[in-house]
């Protein structure tokens, strides 16, 4: 069920509990107005009644009796009671008058059922001069008064209907309308969830809603950006794996292809001129030698085979020396601490190539005179890394092509990282590392 339909069903549910209770103290009241009327009337009448045959202005009984008679039938349409006047012989002076009352034709039975008063009867004795003692009975009959109240409530509730009815209509197309920017937001969740992250929210008039689309504009702008971000590194991914192919393919034919053609021909060699045998296995092995170191400094660029022999502190010291052996203008500072014989592979490798890019971006980009990298290992297994250089650095809010920055920073995040980078031109560049490295299992 929508959001409407449920609002709507909850307002309509307070209307009629709301209509229902005041139903109930309005049916208490009406009866209680009822009674009161009644009780009213007949008092009123009993008073009429008594003065008129206690005080007769005639003294001849049979003129006197006619007298009361036509005070009594102008009584008859007295709403709400019905009247007899009994003399103390038993002789009926007006009798009750046998009025029908159709409430079911006028008035619904349920509801007359629910305000009709207590049956009420009124007798009261007299001493008349000229009929003696008599007896004045008035039966209470709350069908005119319950008429009108039945006729009322009509109105008032057909009236309560008309405006619950109208509210409603009104509270639906408001509800509506107020609700047309979740759908819009609906929508735009939809395109996301589709992929399609360049989807963008409008500004709403409501300030909630309003923030909930500058959230949803910042989502939507951070997933985009993540999205190129990924696209870039997949096409760098196909370079690299192109480029490195590509190496190997001319590191296997330029190197180990003419150096296996040499041995050939040095073996040729030897099986024609067998007196040449000390200078020929001499220059097999100076070539066999050349061909190790070859595949060596392949098997290094695929992965430092030194790291499962030396440990990753032992590799990357080597790593930095080597870089500042061949680095006329700068110099890097290296700082290890802490016990890393339990590191992981994947985390040995990603600290490698954290400092191996660092380096590389140092010497393409920075012109720095001064490099310094500290590593350290807490005792909780977290690492830190901290790499700053006092290069000119680099504008952050510009867009670069470089991909090792992104590159490193995807490598600290696959590891449940975090990874900072401060670049303030011209004081260089510093890169905070944490990673919450796991101790080898095996």
């Amino acid at each position: 069920m929508t959001l409407t339909g449920r609002l709507l069903i909850l307002v309509l549910a307070i209307v009629t509990t709301m209509l229902i209770s005041g139903a109930y103290l309005a049916l208490g009241a009406a009866r209680e107005n009822i009674n009161y009327e009644v009780e009213s009337s007949a008092r009123i009448t009993m008073q009429l009644l008594t003065a008129a045959l206690i005080s007769g202005h005639t003294e001849d009984q049979v003129e006197a009796q006619q007298i009361l008679i036509t005070h009594l039938q102008s009584l008859d349409d007295t709403r709400h009671l019905q009247i007899a006047v009994i003399r103390g012989d038993g002789r009926i002076i007006y009798p009750i008058s046998e009025q029908e009352t159709a409430t079911s034709k006028v008035v619904p039975q349920w509801f007359y059922e629910l305000v009709k008063p207590a049956p009420a009867e009124y007798r009261k004795r007299i001493a008349s001069p000229l009929f003696g003692s008599s007896e004045i009975v008035i039966l209470a009959d709350p069908i005119d008064e319950i008429k009108e109240v039945w006729q009322e409530a009509k109105s008032v509730f057909t009236l309560i209907i008309t405006f619950t009815v109208i509210c409603l209509f009104l509270m639906a197309f408001t509800i509506r309308r107020a609700l047309r920017p979740v759908n819009k937001i609906s929508k735009g969740l939809g395109v996301i969830q589709s992929g399609d992250y360049a989807a963008r929210l409008p500004h709403f008039n409501l300030p909630e809603l309003n923030r909930l689309s500058q959230q949803f504009n910042h989502m939507a702008q951070v997933l985009e950006a993540q999205q190129q971000e990924n696209r870039q590194l997949n096409r760098r991914l196909i370079s690299v794996q192109e480029s490195e192919r590509r190496h190997l393919s001319r590191e296997l034919h330029d190197e180990l292809g003419q150096s296996i053609s040499a041995i050939k021909a040095m073996a040729v060699n030897l099986r024609q001129h067998p007196g040449n045998m000390q200078d020929g296995t001499n220059a097999i092995i100076g070539v066999c030698n050349t061909m190790y170191s070859v595949v060596r400094d392949m098997m290094n660029r695929l992965r430092p085979v030194a790291l499962e022999e030396l440990g990753v502190e032992t590799v990357i010291e080597r790593l930095v020396d080597g870089w500042n052996d061949h680095q006329e203008e700068s110099f890097c500072a290296l700082m290890i601490s802490g016990n890393f014989d339990s590191v992981d592979d994947d985390t040995a490798m990603t600290l490698y190539r954290i400092v191996q890019e660092a380096l590389t971006n140092v010497s393409k980009h920075a012109s720095a005179e001064k490099v310094e990298i500290t590593i350290k290992r807490e005792s909780n297994g977290m690492i830190e890394v901290n790499i700053r250089d006092n290069g000119k650095g680099f504008d952050q809010n510009r867009s670069h092509k470089g991909m090792g920055l992104l590159g490193m920073r995807e490598r600290v995040e696959a590891l449940n990282g975090k990874i900072s980078l401060v670049s303030n031109q011209p004081q260089g560049v510093t890169i905070d590392i944490t990673i919450p490295s796991q101790d080898d299992a095996g």
